[in-house]
């Protein structure tokens, strides 16, 4: 097996003679640089496995090299260490790619060790699941000329097994990234609190301690609309029913995302219903459904828009069921949707645009979980949207 080869980037000479000295025991080969401009340098020669760097250092600081690095070789690993680490670095270099974000001094030593050899390993893995996916890549081409000639059915079915498979591959990428981010921050919080409990100000420690709680509750959120989606999917979901307000969840739900909407600087407002409308439903799976539209008009809201939560009814719904319906309508101002990406919105692990996956958080999960919800109670879900003019959502529900 080749020698790994690693490029320590560090302005302080003592640690880099440290390190250098240390990976070298253990069987890499290493070269240093006491500045990020020359290490860059370096690396542009000849490119490394992995890169140990600093975050404060001349010439170029570590986010800088992380780019760079990124730019030149994606499977590259990079590892930051820094003795003035803060939340917002963590963050932008977890965004930036970095494999991890480590607090100097590493004690003990081993934590170092480990940390690099998880980095090393995850290259391997991305390359040669690169080297499996290019053989898989070709053997499907191979399949496609053997099949050409196979009828109308047996082509149907091959292709639904192709979008199972990008489907699969899809959840993977965004759900592990999903997942990386909220415990990402939740680590570097526990790491600082546990190193620095009693030298943080009150203000720093409640501020570590909230992370814990908002991130945890994302991951809680996150977990649990992949059980129930899959619970639908397979049909086995059980309904709690009972008679619920649709005022009360609408209220509920508004509550809910107020902190987020001032946050980004949207109005979110609710228009209750001039009737006393009722339904008989889980009242959890409902506000989770609502939740996900209002979440969804937060995500595509820019600052200074809107967010109107309303209902009315009863009413007769679209499909001409006679039965009364209510109506719990989500009304946005936002970017809104053309008819060409409407027709796969409800698509799981689908977003509108799928590169809209880099400018807003989620995993293309919430308007699917919401609609197979609202038709487990034999429901559906309506859209009125163009884009730059806003999009309307809107449940028709049985009402009693």
């Amino acid at each position: 097996m080749p020698v790994a080869r690693i490029l320590v980037l560090d302005d302080n000479r003592e640690i880099t003679a440290f390190l250098e000295a240390y990976l070298a025991q253990h069987d890499f080969e290493v070269q240093v640089a006491w500045d990020g401009l020359t290490g860059v340098n370096l690396f542009e020669a000849n490119p490394f496995d992995l890169v140990l760097t600093d975050m404060q250092m001349p010439r170029l600081n570590g986010l800088g090299v992380l780019h760079r690095v990124k730019e030149r070789s994606p499977d590259t690993q990079v590892i930051i260490m820094t003795g003035h680490g803060t939340l917002d670095t963590a963050l932008d270099a977890m965004r930036y790619g970095a494999f991890e974000y480590l607090l100097k001094p590493v004690e003990p030593i081993d934590q170092l060790q480990l940390a690099i050899n998880r980095a090393l390993e995850h290259r391997r893995l991305v390359i040669e699941n690169r080297r499996l996916l290019n053989e898989l890549q070709a053997a499907k081409a191979q399949l496609e000329n053997q099949v050409a000639d196979q009828s109308t059915e047996l082509q149907d079915a091959y292709e639904q097994l192709q979008s199972l498979d990008q489907m699969k591959g899809e959840f993977i990428s965004v759900v592990s990234h999903e997942l990386r981010t909220p415990l990402s921050v939740i680590l570097l919080s526990s790491q600082i609190l546990e190193s620095e409990l009693e030298q943080l100000p009150d203000d720093r420690r409640r501020e570590h301690l909230a992370n814990l709680v908002l991130y945890g509750r994302r991951l809680k959120r996150l977990v649990e609309n992949l059980l129930d989606f899959s619970l639908l999917e397979k049909g086995e979901l059980q309904l709690e029913r009972g008679q619920i307000s649709v005022l009360s969840v609408m209220q509920e739900v508004v509550d809910l995302y107020a902190t987020r909407a001032q946050e980004k600087g949207v109005s979110l407002e609710i228009a209750p219903p001039k009737n006393n409308l009722t339904l008989d439903a889980d009242a959890v799976r409902i506000s989770n459904a609502l939740g996900q539209l209002v979440d969804n008009a937060l995500k595509f809201t820019p600052g200074g828009g809107r967010v109107i939560v309303g209902a009315h009814g009863p009413v007769r719904a679209p499909s001409g069921v006679d039965a009364p319906h209510a109506v719990i309508a989500v009304v946005d101002t936002g970017v809104g949707i053309s008819v060409e990406q409407q027709r796969a919105l409800f698509k799981a692990f689908s977003q509108a645009d799928m590169s809209d996956r880099r400018r807003f958080e989620g995993i293309g999960l919430g308007l699917a979980l919401a609609n197979r919800i609202v038709s487990a109670h034999d429901g559906q879900i309506t859209l009125k949207s163009e884009p730059d003019n806003g999009s309307t959502f809107a449940m028709w529900l049985p009402a009693l």
